[in-house]
């Protein structure tokens, strides 16, 4: 097959061997939930869960989404104690197999060796792609890791909501809080910067 352009996400979760049974069950529906809910808006999304505690989406026509995806996830996660590292590859797919984790191609390449960094350093987000490329990504990569290992629950709730594109009064209703507390909890999870990262990545992946 000629190549595609895609991105993909690798993601494992922190401390799986760690987890009771019951705590499995509760992230597996917390997974299961989260990517029904993305494929309702991205068709294209493909996931695949492996080993457990790991996971791989793709995404094609929608590829400028993968960060958003990818902050939403750990948005979600955190408000019910999880964490898991996810590493965004930018490339291409050249080769498809029956499963996503058979497929092969430059985004891949990028996606894994990034998670296995994420592992040693104890990071939670990286997005890489070609030399060029990851050389700017690697230090929004370090801004977006700070802020997500510092989110509360309570910032985690309404980062999650504004990156699903609702107005601070819709998060408010949701929340059953003032306006003005949602304004501070997206203030303190550094929304600003977020902001403008998500808004770079959205105008930068059409060029790739």
């Amino acid at each position: 097959m000629a190549a595609e352009k895609a991105i993909v996400i690798s993601g494992d979760i922190v401390g799986s061997s760690f987890l009771k049974p019951g705590s499995r069950r509760k992230l597996q529906g917390l997974l299961d939930f989260f990517f029904e809910q993305m494929k309702e808006s991205l068709p294209d999304l493909q996931v695949q869960q492996y080993r457990g505690d790991s996971i791989q989406a793709i995404l094609t026509r929608n590829r400028t989404q993968a960060l958003r995806v990818s902050l939403m996830l750990h948005s979600y996660l955190i408000q019910y104690a999880f964490k898991m590292r996810l590493a965004i590859g930018v490339g291409d797919i050249k080769f498809k197999g029956k499963d996503i984790i058979t497929s092969d191609g430059t985004a891949f390449q990028a996606s894994g060796p990034a998670l296995d960094e994420l592992v040693k350093s104890g990071e939670l987000i990286s997005i890489a792609g070609d030399e060029h490329f990851t050389a700017e990504w690697q230090v929004h990569s370090a801004s977006l890791n700070y802020f997500i290992q510092h989110w509360s629950i309570q910032q985690s709730e309404a980062m999650h909501l504004q990156l699903g594109s609702l107005t601070q009064e819709a998060i408010a209703q949701k929340l059953k809080i003032k306006q003005p507390a949602v304004y501070y909890r997206l203030q303190g999870a550094g929304w600003a910067v977020v902001n403008k990262i998500l808004t770079r990545f959205e105008s930068v992946i059409p060029t790739l």
